[in-house]
């Protein structure tokens, strides 16, 4: 008789369990700028009709998961994403193998390679990467969303020290070579979207300065320079129910290479954060992010194109009634243009109030309702003819459907 570890040794390629999927009918009003999806520089998926509010239905998204057990050590998870208003509208999202050790006295070790976002944000939980209890990730696990997911290999190791834990990640990885371009020309932003493999997103209108060296769209996962980035990771589990962790990213892009005026950004932050689960029914997060960023020759023989520094920071807090869960976050954004003002001017400063209200219909079925209001003054606007300060409500309600 097979005993319940050589039965989970088992290949399970095609079972019920190893698929999962989410499909999303959301209903949104807005009032406000023009979205950054649709070439503006508005911060939130949806464009608003300006002093009046635009009120648009729609399938925001759709998704299936695949995560087949190869055997003891081995799997993989690979996700197909449909986003009606990214381009291409139906991607792939993550397609990677995993691998784990068997278990050792001195650590445990656990692995993936293929494409993947790295572990930065808290908030990405849901099947796909997706906000379990949220229609808008914070501006941090937007950009992640946007710009920063990897084809790499990263190795993990996992070691209990008394009531502790402590677990050291490193990676090395190729792509996310245009990470910089959407935080430098349209600043941070909120929303749900994720990039897929093969996603292109359109950039706002640039100033003279840039139009003759950028495209006029940024695609997040390529590679450009043939050089390898890095993260390195450290989390602390300590015995009481508290999670901290600090994440170094470097791109490592060599700032000259392009193709097709697409150009390999030298992007790297630094980021801090925690998740506190005071008791049972009680999620508090917490993360602040700094980094810079960096591309193009030197103007003059003193500054590069763009010589960026960026932060963004965060507080969440998620209570859970039965079936009933509320979430509010609060959280500052700003970009720092250290160069060439004068004729490109990429500085940013904002903040953003987000409340969402996830009601549990059955365990398949979740309606959110969730309001946000963002507030941000970017000169930079001035290039698309409207003015540097906007202020931007967007109210939504969605049917979240899973298996």
């Amino acid at each position: 008789m097979l005993g319940a570890g050589t039965a989970r040794a088992e290949p399970d390629l095609f079972s019920k369990e190893t698929f999962s999927g989410l499909m999303e009918l959301r209903l949104t009003a807005a009032d406000g700028e023009r979205s950054w999806l649709e070439g503006g520089f508005g911060k939130t998926a949806a464009s608003g009709g300006g002093s009046d509010w635009a009120v648009r239905p729609d399938l925001s998204q759709a998704l299936i998961e695949w995560k087949p057990r190869l055997s003891f050590a081995l799997g993989a998870v690979v996700t197909a994403q449909l986003q009606p208003d990214v381009d291409p509208a139906l991607d792939l999202g993550e397609a990677y193998l995993t691998w784990r050790a068997a278990p050792h006295r001195l650590a445990r070790l656990s692995a993936r390679a293929g494409l993947f976002y790295p572990p930065v944000s808290h908030e990405h939980e849901g099947v796909g990467w997706t906000t379990p209890d949220t229609l808008t990730a914070s501006a941090i696990g937007s950009w992640i969303a946007e710009e920063v997911k990897v084809a790499g290999l990263e190795l993990t190791a996992t070691r209990a020290i008394g009531d502790h834990e402590l677990a050291a990640s490193g990676a090395a990885f190729g792509g996310a070579d245009t990470s910089g371009a959407l935080l430098s020309f349209r600043g941070w932003a909120l929303h749900g979207v994720r990039t897929g493999a093969s996603t292109d997103f359109p950039l706002p209108a640039l100033s003279p300065f840039m139009r003759t060296r950028q495209a006029p769209i940024t695609t997040p996962v390529a590679e450009l320079d043939n050089s390898a980035g890095y993260y390195g990771r450290l989390v602390w589990r300590p015995p009481i129910p508290v999670e901290i962790s600090a994440i170094h990213f470097d791109n490592a892009g060599d700032r000259t290479s392009a193709e097709a005026q697409q150009w390999a950004w030298e992007t790297r932050f630094t980021t801090l954060g925690l998740v506190w689960d005071p008791d049972e029914a009680t999620t508090i997060r917490a993360q602040v992010l700094s980094g810079e960023t960096l591309m193009g020759f030197r103007y003059q023989a003193r500054h590069r194109w763009i010589d960026m520094g960026y932060a963004s920071a965060h507080v969440s807090a998620t209570r859970r009634f039965g079936p009933h869960a509320l979430t509010v976050r609060l959280e500052g954004f700003e970009t720092n243009d250290r160069t060439l003002q004068a004729i490109d001017n990429n500085d940013e400063t904002g903040w953003a109030l987000t409340a969402a209200w996830r009601h549990q219909l059955s365990p398949h079925a979740d309606l959110l309702f969730e309001g946000l209001h963002v507030s941000s003054d970017r000169p930079s606007r001035a290039y698309g003819g409207v003015a540097a300060r906007q202020d931007q409500t967007v109210v939504q309600s969605a049917l979240r459907l899973s298996f």
